[in-house]
């Protein structure tokens, strides 16, 4: 594969080491605008394909059914946190089900926020599947399965009616059969479909603008865009560049990360969808990446931008709490951006 260098990351001035990547930007028609480096390689999505896959619960009814607010479905498309926030409405989502954490097929861990995890030390407890980035997306799979009347065990696995639903709205979403390419294990359990690059790109596009694809799959995409807008807190958590960039654009751009240096930003008003990935799997570079294409596009306001500064260019700081470099888009490619 062919990868660009897209970011660097300096110390004392002088740049300390190098993140390249690949990275397309396309639209709802599944037309090209801009790419670096080579798109058509397959990349493991995992879970930047989460609010795609959380569309199962508003077409199936399960959502109506059961009457999910707007943050119990920005969860079921997010990877928070674990902050307290998202530990209570996990449970409390559960608890409406008539359903415990041990239903959940992802593991027992440790909060991802850090003064959580250590809140939960401090008072001698321990991790637990509530706790899971993708807890919410384990409770929307269960909400939709006892909605359809299927078993609930084994809900993770790929043979299971519900992961063969969800390949299939992914493959309409990319415009291609995903069952043709590798199949992973993600992190939590769940199958880890691979693409192109380039499909995701188009199946983010199709996400940000559905109007091609059937009514029942449009009315739940918008939804799923109304609930993230309202709640994006719930999508990812404080200090996030996906719930940050959610909220100051006011839903105008939709991200969502994915594991191994993987981002994907959907554009509902200009039908466009961005997805990247970093060839070292390295995430803080991700955000970096992102935000200078976003910019390059036109896409953030002067306050917007003012806004995201510390995802822009973020610090690096040392153990002092002094800012000693950072991390920013590489000269030479925001000079090749500034050419186009």
């Amino acid at each position: 594969m062919s990868y660009e260098l897209l970011v660097e990351v300096t110390r004392g001035g002088a740049v300390e080491s190098r993140h390249f990547g690949a990275a397309v930007v396309c639209d709802y028609m599944g037309d090209v605008v801009e790419s670096w480096g080579d798109v058509e390689s397959l990349v493991f999505p995992r879970s930047a394909l989460k609010p795609m896959l959380a569309m199962h619960l508003v077409e199936s009814g399960a959502s109506d059914q059961y009457a999910l607010s707007d943050a119990e479905l920005s969860l079921a498309c997010s990877s928070h946190q674990g902050e307290k926030m998202h530990q209570d409405l996990v449970q409390s989502w559960l608890n409406r089900l008539g359903l415990t954490e041990d239903h959940l097929a992802c593991g027992a861990v440790l909060p991802e926020h850090t003064e959580s995890a250590h809140q939960l030390l401090a008072s001698g407890q321990r991790g637990c599947r509530i706790h899971h980035n993708c807890s919410g997306k384990h409770t929307g799979f269960l909400t939709t399965a006892l909605h359809l009347d299927i078993p609930l065990e084994n809900y993770h696995l790929v043979e299971h009616p519900l992961q063969q639903l969800s390949l299939d709205i992914l493959s309409d979403l990319a415009d291609v059969d995903l069952r043709q390419f590798p199949m992973g294990i993600d992190g939590c359990g769940l199958p880890a479909p691979t693409m192109p690059l380039l499909q995701l790109g188009l199946a983010t596009a199709r996400f940000a603008n559905p109007v091609n694809l059937s009514a029942c799959r449009t009315q739940g995409i918008y939804r799923l865009h109304e609930a993230i807008t309202n709640e994006p807190l719930y999508v990812a958590g404080h200090g996030t560049v996906v719930s940050e960039l959610n909220e100051v654009t006011k839903g105008a751009v939709l991200a969502k990360t994915g594991a191994e240096g993987v981002l994907t930003a959907a554009m509902p008003g200009r039908g466009l969808g961005i997805a990247l990935k970093i060839a070292d799997g390295s995430n803080r570079a991700r955000s970096v990446a992102l935000l200078a294409i976003l910019d390059h596009l036109g896409a953030l306001s002067d306050d917007e931008k003012h806004k995201l500064q510390a995802h822009i260019s973020p610090a690096i700081v040392n153990s002092r709490g002094l800012a000693v470099g950072e991390i920013r888009p590489a000269v030479s490619w925001l000079q090749r951006l500034a050419g186009n």
